[in-house]
């Protein structure tokens, strides 16, 4: 017979009473009689391992996280579970096959939206025989998590080894603004707020992030410092993977660059298209139907992205890197123009007028460029035809700028 949600509630608000005076062994044999609920409810697993931890058995703390992680998994909470694979693997090194599990469980072949979860399991203790049930049940199904999805058993388990845990108390900044911004940090538990800087100087709260949240891509991608602060509102943990830990897995899976870069185009490009003058206008459904269609080209230091006078075909958007804007003056010196960053676009005037470039564009450094082929501006301005005038007013205004520019008068793009 399935256990009643009053009776778990009542059974868990009195385990958690016998707790708080020290009772571990009774607060876990109360646990216990509700165990079964666990694999609804994993956090009952999590917390008899955390009740075993303070009763000083770390082999039955293990036992209890290996049934957590692989509840949370199976359910789809893959950032839960990476987690408290963590946690067992602090506890006893040795258990590092827990994570190989974990990974046939949350691998992206067998974790697609609407399928039902797998049935494969994480060592530990084993479950009691299923009961008759007085009711059918919906099959649980896994949802999509944002990066992890993507991966296969290989990839994913390369990731979880990678990924480091940190703890943070209420009130503790993960980073400060100005800090580096290199790492990819996920929210396994707790919650935190991003604060920022207004004109006035003072703080204010940007966004709360809960459990599950994944954020700190933008600096991850660009390579740039914080633009804000983040810090737990209560007892919270981080998981975090560094820019140099995922390029030591690109060397030997080679697709997670692909993966990380239609994450980017999903979390990066979506928003700033979604505040670019020209794709503002356009839908969610739209953007998404475009970001499919983008692709991503390198360029090494000095090398020439464009040239002032011929067709052009793409127009860009910056990933990481900076470019050099220039023109010839009237007796043919090179001259800057401007300097371009991580998330400026360029080139559109080319690509909706089929005019000839009116600069030429360098690459300052290693550069990744998302590019825009003619036919994605084609369809906009099809599907949007108010998009038309916009594109008529920037190409007047940095048109006039580029013949400006000649004579210092003026900075254009392209």
């Amino acid at each position: 017979m399935a256990l009643d949600p009053g009776i778990v509630s009542t059974a868990k608000e009195r385990a958690e009473g016998l707790f708080a005076r020290g009772m571990y062994s009774e607060a876990l044999a109360t646990y216990e009689k509700i165990k079964a609920y666990g694999e609804k409810d994993p956090r009952i697993f999590l917390r008899m391992g955390d009740i075993a931890r303070k009763d000083n058995d770390d082999k039955a703390a293990v036992n209890h996280y290996k049934s957590a992680a692989g509840a949370f998994g199976r359910l789809g909470f893959v950032i839960k579970a990476i987690a408290v694979c963590k946690m067992i693997i602090n506890i006893d090194p040795t258990e590092e096959a827990v994570q190989k599990k974990l990974a046939e469980l949350c691998a992206g072949e067998r974790q697609t939206e609407g399928h039902q979860a797998p049935t494969a399991r994480l060592s530990g203790p084993e479950p009691k025989a299923p009961q008759p049930q007085e009711r059918h049940e919906p099959p649980v199904t896994v949802p999509k998590t944002p990066l992890f999805s993507d991966f296969n058993e290989a990839e994913f388990l390369e990731v979880v080894r990678k990924v480091r845990s940190k703890a943070l108390k209420d009130g503790e900044y993960l980073f400060r603004e100005g800090d580096p911004g290199d790492s990819i940090f996920l929210v396994a538990e707790g919650e935190v707020e991003v604060e920022g800087r207004a004109k006035d100087s003072s703080r204010v709260k940007l966004a709360t992030l809960k459990e599950g949240s994944i954020f700190g891509e933008f600096g991850f991608f660009s390579g740039s410092r914080r633009t804000s602060d983040v810090r737990a509102v209560k007892d919270s943990v981080i998981l975090e993977i560094t820019k140099a830990e995922i390029e030591e897995i690109i060397r030997t899976h080679e697709r997670v660059s692909i993966i990380l870069f239609n994450f980017y185009k999903e979390r990066v490009v979506d928003r700033l298209m979604a505040l670019s003058e020209i794709f503002k206008p356009l839908s969610a459904e739209d953007r998404k139907e475009i970001l499919g269609r983008l692709t991503l080209k390198r360029f090494d230091k000095g090398a020439s992205i464009a040239k002032e006078g011929e067709r052009g075909d793409t127009m860009y958007l910056i990933k990481s890197g900076a470019v050099q804007v220039w023109v010839k003056d009237k007796k043919g010196a090179a001259k800057t123009v401007a300097t371009l960053s991580e998330g400026d676009f360029f080139g559109e005037i080319a690509l909706a007028t089929s005019r000839p470039r009116v600069a030429s564009v360098t690459a300052l450094q290693d550069t990744e460029l998302v590019e825009f082929g003619r036919s994605i501006i084609k369809d906009v301005l099809g599907r949007y035809p108010e998009i038309k005038g916009v594109l008529e007013r920037v190409i007047r205004e940095r048109v006039t700028g580029a013949a400006r520019a000649r004579d210092a008068e003026n900075v254009p793009l392209l």
